[in-house]
């Protein structure tokens, strides 16, 4: 009984480490009118949606860049609701340094998101996240 026991408070203990793991505090900003800055050995990163988030509607993000820093990788997650990982699509025919996505369907009045940049300076990754709500 006491091994079962045990192994149980092990396995919760896994699980709730792995699950709910707390938001990197560094590197944070919160969506203020459609733009974020944020500071790197580079220069100034800025990013920008060109209109307000909603839900079920393409988003275009801007991105001014400082030269040296490369994005990587860039994806949205649901924080009161999981959605799973929505890319962010860098892709042909859009200008440079624009990206686009799509954020999926809520049925919570308040939906709040988080986007995570990672991006490389000088072969270091790092990473920036971006914290916004959208409204139903």
């Amino acid at each position: 009984m006491a091994y079962t026991t045990l192994i149980l408070v092990v396995i919760f203990g896994v699980y709730w480490g792995n699950v709910n793991d707390r938001l990197n505090t560094s590197n944070q900003c919160a969506l203020l009118k459609n733009e974020c800055f944020f500071s790197t050995q580079k220069g100034e990163f800025r990013l920008k949606f060109e209109q307000t988030p909603i839900a079920e509607e393409e988003l275009k993000i801007a991105f001014n860049i400082p030269d040296g820093l490369t994005v990587h990788h860039a994806h949205i997650q649901g924080i009161n609701m999981y959605m799973g990982r929505i890319p962010v699509l860098f892709e042909d025919g859009l200008p440079e340094n624009t990206a686009v996505t799509f954020l999926g369907s809520c049925n919570l009045v308040e939906m709040q998101w988080v986007l995570t940049i990672e991006y490389d300076v000088d072969g270091i990754r790092d990473s920036v996240q971006v914290f916004f709500s959208t409204y139903q």
